[in-house]
């Protein structure tokens, strides 16, 4: 049957129409697999982030054997260390996996995370070693630098876990909008080709229509078709002939194309490997070579190295080869090119074997003076027709790419001497500000010193003079000038520089080689007592040599001499009047009979001077203990009014001073050391009455103000003058004039004064005024009453054990309060309360002088709270004769806090019960002794530190009373 032209594009479109279908479903199909894939990719990550995240925990398990092996020194802590080292390197290798492909990835784990692990590993292996060794307590020492360690690594790997996460992330969204952008494409694809199907179909339906009028003509046509077939064969005939010559072209514009492109990539590269990777490709596609190589020679290593390789198997190239043989060696002989043909390796035949034949092409490399200095390999893996327009062309590329690779060689040298010239150019700036750094820290330390200084050279030129020269001779203006110059200026205008202006010319002429001199001269009205040394700095000879002056001011030592000397002078006539005093008077005593009036005066007077000269070496002693820190302070309520009328009771009528003490309240409570407090009013009370002595009052004030204890002790003699307030509070610190060195004393009253104030974190200052007498001010912090009113009260020294028991007892639901002294608490029985204390927790040794014995016997003995529960609280043995009260529990530290609350709760709940004790922990004992006093035990219950008896106190009463 003969298809007519209808048919046959009716055929050719349901073709196309149904090509665009397979099409459209099978690319469909695709993008979901592609999808599929990629996240099967994701999910293969997920192993690797759950090894990155175990990192973590391995490290801590190598950590806890680790500690673990410290504290025991027991092998076996070391098996977590050991599975903790090997799920480690699992999975380090899990995750080397993924890093390949990602570049932040392996940035962040070759940079941060395998150097830390490495470091921490090396650490953990020293610290086992340390202790298999026996060095326990240096590997203990070291514990606080694997913390470090460890912080460090927290920080890198939550860096890790988020660059996993950007990975992941970034990974799965681009393969997502990768699959719908190919399924919106296919669709798209879809709709068009049924698109142009019905447009198609319209198509053909019009030409069936067209074809039922043709055939209507056909036969009219057909005669001519016959005349012109003929013709038709000769024009095919000529086409033919223009197809060849047209092919012809096209493979000669395709030819010249890539010769085109391969001479653009001959120029434009900063670097000789990108030169390389873009230059040989496109030769061996201008040339149809399958493969090629670049090796050059490097004269200096005395080696020939391979710079790029392109198409040969991963193993067939060897980057640096020490000798060459054959062809290539030939090469370098004769400066020719050379072709040899040889078998294919076995890398080289591929997975088909359709290899079995190579053609290598060796050509020479040249520079400027046409040196061999590499040559290029061409290698083709089939026979190629090699006529002379294609050798021709083959020669005069490999000379393009012979002179760009000089070229190139050429200004990759320049780049890489730039590159180290700007290195050099920055370790020379770097070395600059380092020597720039080390010039301004010298400075600074000379600047900052308090001595004088100044650098000198070999002949005597000065260099260098810091700011404290100002202060002696005025060098900072004189650098460059001769110094020895200038010590004879400084001699002519003081006379006590002479010697040492002659010793420093003779040190500079070599006749002494070192120097030390004292000297003194004035500034302004007072002397200035100064040392000066010199050092030499460099050997003789060398041009950096020179000497070092160095100029220290000892005035302040020449006035602690001074000050010493009048101590020794002071202490030696207070020491020995007294006991001039008391050795005459006893030895008129032992050589003399003497009337009993007269015996008892003088005895009264040996008292006196004997307690004169025991208050002089008690202050000696008490200033020692408070500069050593050894000074013990009695912290305690103390009554400032009381104890300032107890101290002015025991100066009334002895001397002819009337003392007088105003207060603004009936009691000033203070926390203080009540001794050392009386000690303080004690010496600024004799103050004040020896410096007063043409004065008949002292003043005595005592005031609150702005929530301070003040006492104020006020004379109306002498004064202080102004240039001895600064010093006044110094030790053996003596005004010295004629008024104040009739009076005597040693100088150290003020001094233990302040520092007693000191420790009790108060403040002493002063007012004086010439003539008309001073005001030493003495400010405390007042001690304020706590409320005991239904309350637990704690007596506590240790601050952090208080608030443990405080915390504790908050499971009562019951208020508490922390005492510190037993003087606190008894004070505080003393005041009126409206409601009884719950419980007292009494510690024996408290801040006070008092106990927590004398508390609780000042409590047995109080009308009222008498019967408030007791817990005793102590790291002692009970006394022998002590035992428990029924209100009163004993519990040796350290215990639980849940015994504790269990102990108080008891006590609380109980404490209105009536009890008997018995200091027997007998049960049958007790029974029979509770029997034999009239009363009927109904049930007994022991526990581990009690025997609790339900009791009838009546017969006739239901309800039992308990023990």
């Amino acid at each position: 049957m003969k298809t007519t032209r209808s048919r046959l594009s009716m055929s050719y479109v349901f073709a196309i129409v149904l090509l665009l279908a397979l099409v459209g479903t099978s690319s469909y199909i695709s993008s979901l697999n592609m999808e599929k894939q990629s996240d099967a990719v994701i999910e293969d990550a997920m192993p690797v982030i759950s090894a990155a995240n175990n990192l973590l925990q391995d490290l801590l398990n190598q950590e806890t054997g680790i500690r673990g092996y410290l504290i025991t020194a027991d092998e076996t802590f070391l098996e977590p260390y050991e599975k903790g080292k090997t799920q480690l390197k699992q999975d380090l290798e899990t995750i080397h996996k993924l890093e390949a492909g990602h570049a932040d990835l392996r940035a962040v784990i070759q940079t941060e995370v395998t150097p830390q692990i490495d470091k921490m590993v090396n650490f953990y292996s020293s610290q086992i070693e340390l202790v298999r060794t026996g060095k326990i307590e240096e590997a203990r020492k070291r514990i606080s630098k694997g913390k470090e360690y460890m912080d460090e690594y927290r920080t890198i790997h939550v860096k890790v876990a988020d660059v996993l996460q950007t990975v992941s992330d970034n990974s799965h969204d681009s393969i997502k909008k990768a699959g719908s952008v190919s399924r919106f494409i296919i669709l798209s694809g879809g709709i068009l080709g049924i698109i142009l199907g019905v447009f198609s179909g319209f198509i053909l339906l019009r030409a069936s229509r067209a074809e039922r009028q043709l055939r209507k003509s056909e036969e009219t046509y057909r005669f001519m078709a016959e005349s012109l077939e003929a013709q038709n064969e000769e024009i095919i005939a000529q086409q033919e002939e223009q197809q060849i010559t047209l092919s012809k072209l096209s493979d000669r514009e395709r030819e010249l194309e890539l010769i085109s492109s391969y001479q653009e990539k001959l120029t434009g590269f900063t670097e000789l490997k990108q030169f390389l990777r873009h230059s040989i490709p496109a030769l061996l596609d201008s040339l149809s070579y399958d493969a090629a190589l670049v090796v050059v020679e490097d004269k200096k290593a005395e080696q020939f190295e391979v710079l790029f390789s392109s198409g040969y198997p991963q193993n067939f190239t060897y980057r640096v080869r020490q000798e060459l043989y054959g062809p290539a060696r030939r090469l370098f002989d004769e400066g020719r090119a050379f072709v040899q043909k040889r078998e294919a390796s076995e890398n080289e035949r591929g997975l088909h074997d359709g290899i079995s034949v190579a053609i290598d092409h060796y050509f020479p490399l040249q520079d400027e003076q046409h040196r061999i200095i590499g040559y290029l390999l061409l290698t083709n893996f089939h026979e190629l027709d090699r006529h002379e327009d294609k050798e021709r062309l083959t020669q005069g590329l490999i000379r393009q790419f012979d002179l760009a690779f000089y070229a190139q060689m050429t200004n990759d040298d320049r780049r890489k001497q730039s590159l180290n010239l700007s290195e050099l150019n920055e370790q020379l700036i770097q070395e600059k500000q380092n020597i720039e750094s080390q010039r301004d820290l010298i400075k600074g330390i000379l600047e900052s010193a308090h001595e004088g200084m100044m650098m000198c050279d070999r002949n005597g030129k000065i260099l260098i003079a810091n700011k404290q020269m100002e202060k002696y001779f005025h060098l900072n203006h004189q650098i460059g000038q001769d110094f020895v110059e200038s010590c004879k200026e400084i001699a002519a205008a003081s006379n006590g520089f002479v010697n040492v202006s002659q010793s420093i010319k003779a040190l500079f002429e070599g006749d002494i080689d070192r120097l030390i001199e004292r000297f003194t001269f004035m500034n302004g009205e007072e002397p200035l007592f100064t040392e000066i040394y010199a050092t030499s700095v460099g050997e003789n000879g060398n041009a950096d040599s020179g000497f070092l002056f160095v100029f220290r001011d000892r005035t302040e030592e020449e006035r602690i001499d001074a000050m010493k000397n009048e101590f020794v002078s002071i202490v030696s006539h207070e020491l020995r009047t007294p006991l001039a005093s008391v050795l005459g008077f006893i030895e008129i005593l032992i050589h003399r009979e003497l009337s009993r009036e007269k015996q008892q005066k003088y005895l009264d007077t040996i008292f006196k001077e004997a307690t004169r000269l025991s208050n002089l070496i008690n202050d000696f002693l008490d200033l020692q203990r408070m500069e050593s820190g050894r000074q013990i302070y009695h912290f305690a309520p103390v009554d400032i009014k009381e104890l300032v009328n107890d101290v002015v009771d025991k100066w009334q009528d002895k001397q002819n001073h009337e003392i007088k003490v105003y207060s603004e309240s009936a009691e000033n409570w203070v926390r203080g050391d009540s001794d050392r407090l009386r000690q303080v009013i004690q010496n600024l009370l004799s103050n004040a009455i020896k410096y007063s002595p043409g004065a008949q009052e002292v003043d005595i004030h005592i005031r609150q103000v702005d929530g301070s204890v003040l006492i104020d002790i006020r004379d109306y003699g002498l004064g202080i003058p102004n240039e001895a307030k600064e010093y006044l509070f110094s030790k053996f610190y003596r005004v010295d004039n004629s008024d104040r060195r009739q009076i005597g004393g040693t100088g150290l009253g003020l001094a233990i004064v302040k520092e007693i104030v000191e420790g009790h974190n108060g403040m002493l200052t002063f007012q004086s005024e010439m003539g008309r007498g001073s005001t030493f001010t003495i400010a405390l912090e007042p001690f304020e009453m706590v409320s005991l009113n239904s309350r637990i009260v704690i007596f506590e020294d240790d601050d952090n054990l208080a608030k443990l028991i405080q915390v504790a007892l908050t499971k009562l639901q019951l208020p508490s309060v922390q005492l510190r002294s037993a003087e606190e608490g008894i004070l505080s029985l003393h005041r009126k309360t409206t409601e009884a204390p719950l419980l007292f927790i009494v510690d024996i040794h408290l801040e006070g002088a008092q106990t927590g014995w004398d508390f609780l016997a000042e409590l047995y003995h109080h009308p009222i709270y008498n019967r408030t529960p007791v817990i005793v609280s102590t790291a002692l043995e009970p006394p022998m004769d002590y035992h428990e009260k029924d209100i009163e529990k004993f519990m040796r530290k350290p215990f639980t806090m849940e015994r504790l609350i269990q102990v108080a709760q008891d006590l609380i709940s109980n404490r209105h019960k009536p009890s008997y004790v018995f200091p027997t922990q007998d049960r049958n004992l007790i029974a029979t002794s509770l029997e034999r006093n009239g009363i009927k035990v109904n049930e007994i219950k022991e526990s581990s530190d009690m025997i609790e008896f339900e009791i009838n106190t009546d017969d006739n009463d239901p309800n039992a009373d308990k023990s």
